[in-house]
């Protein structure tokens, strides 16, 4: 019989089933996106962390030092001509 309501209550499971299978398979990709992203994160910050501490060591020898790489490194811009002060 065609429309069997037991038949078509199995299809509908079927297909859900598919659809869940299909989420998980998802899932289980962003975890392990998510965990290589971490790993890298946490790699980068191992190797910058050192980074850090010389430059604070640096700017607390030299205070004025630290005012002038900022001043050099930014960049000011009249509101009417765009032009550099």
């Amino acid at each position: 019989m065609e429309n069997d309501p037991f038949k078509q209550i199995q299809r509908q499971i079927d297909e859900l089933k598919r659809q869940l299978d299909e989420k998980d398979n998802r899932i289980a990709d962003l975890d392990e996106q998510i965990v290589e992203l971490t790993t890298y994160i946490n790699m980068l910050n191992e190797r910058f962390i050192g980074h850090s501490d010389e430059m604070k060591e640096l700017f607390d020898a030299n205070p004025s030092q630290k005012r002038g790489i900022y001043a050099r490194d930014s960049i000011v811009y009249s509101a009417d001509t765009e032009e550099l002060k």
